[in-house]
Parts: structure tokens; C-alpha cells; sequence
């Protein structure tokens, strides 16, 4: 028996060390940067659905004057411009992937010490065919990703994840127009285009 424990425990530890290895798993930075994007889509998509409260004024007593001769009327049109409503609009869905259109290189730099969450979304397409929507980034600290977006303004906004300090950054009218390389750069409260 002495000497077959000692051989039967070798073969477990070779059977053990030739065995799978373990699967890798997400850092704590990235599991909470994903768990915030996912908390706030669902609240935002939570206060969408929610329908908006409508005033409603009752009527109240005005002058009429007397009726006019007319001479001739024209017909008009109505107007058909419309706000659209709750819930739908340009930066309301995701962009479809790989749009038609003239395109650009979007650089999408995070130079802040946490990780971020956020988006980027379309409103204004300038290369032809009205296009719109919102793409979703995550970025590791002081990363960055390269995309392929179609010409026009974009609009940003990222949750900067700092456990310490969380912040959020946005920034409006960031246009570009031709097929550069434009940067959109996270700031700690802002979010800028650097041209190429």
C-alpha cells in the first residue's frame, strides 16, 4: 500500500495539470461599465414610454367681429412639419451597421483616468441618405477605437465610471465633412471634435 499511494497521487496531479484551462472573465471596470449602460438604455427607455402630460386650457370668451366681405379666397396648403413624438426622433434608435453614404474615420479617444459608457449619435447626415441613429462605445481608461461613420453633426454623451468622482460628459454640433480622420475626444465634462 506504501508504495501505490505515492504512485496514485502522482497520476492525480498530472491528470489535474493536463486538464482545460480556466475561461477568462471580464475586469470589474468592464462588467460595471456595461451594467451602467445597461441600467440607464432601460430608464431611458422607461421615461419614453411614459406618455407626456398634455395642457389642456379650457376655452375662454373672445370678441368676434363682425363678418367681412371677402373678394376672392385662394387655397393654401397646411403645414406638415411636425415634432416627432416621444420616444422616436434621430438619436431614439441604433444606426444600421455599415450605412450607405460618404463616410469618415471617427477616432473616439477616452483621456480620462476611468473607464467610460456613452454614445455618439447622428442627427444631421450630410452624405446623402438621411441617415441617423446612435452608436454605443464603452472604452477601457485612456483608450480609444476607430470607426467608420457616415458625414455630418453628431451629438455625445458618456457616463465617465471613476468610482471616486463619476462625471458625465457630453458635447453638440460636432460636424465633420469630408473623409479625414476626426477625433471626437471624452473629456472629464466635455466631449470635442479635433480635426484632422
Amino acid at each position: 500500500m506504501k508504495k501505490v499511494l505515492p504512485l496514485i497521487l502522482g497520476l492525480a496531479v498530472l491528470l489535474v495539470a493536463c486538464g482545460p484551462k480556466a475561461t477568462p472573465t471580464m475586469d470589474a471596470a468592464s462588467v460595471n461599465a456595461t451594467a451602467l449602460a445597461m441600467a440607464y438604455t432601460m430608464s431611458a427607455q422607461t421615461q419614453a414610454a411614459i406618455p407626456t402630460a398634455t395642457a389642456t386650457t379650457l376655452p375662454t370668451a373672445t370678441f368676434t367681429p363682425p363678418p367681412t366681405a371677402t373678394i376672392m379666397s385662394f387655397p393654401t396648403l397646411a403645414s406638415t412639419a411636425t415634432q416627432p413624438p416621444a420616444g422616436e426622433g434621430p438619436c431614439w434608435h441604433s444606426m444600421m451597421p455599415d450605412p450607405p453614404g460618404r463616410k469618415f474615420i471617427a477616432r473616439i479617444w477616452n483621456t480620462n483616468k476611468a473607464p467610460v459608457s456613452g454614445n455618439v449619435c447622428l442627427y444631421q447626415d450630410r452624405s446623402g441618405n438621411k441617415v441617423t441613429g446612435v452608436v454605443g462605445i464603452s472604452l477601457g481608461r485612456n483608450a480609444d477605437t476607430i470607426l467608420s461613420l457616415p458625414q455630418g453633426c453628431y451629438s455625445a454623451f458618456f457616463w465617465i465610471n471613476d468610482p471616486k468622482t463619476p462625471s458625465q460628459a457630453s458635447g453638440d454640433g460636432l460636424c465633420a465633412n469630408n473623409a479625414d480622420k476626426w477625433t471626437f475626444k471624452i473629456g472629464p465634462n466635455s466631449v470635442i471634435m479635433l480635426a484632422p
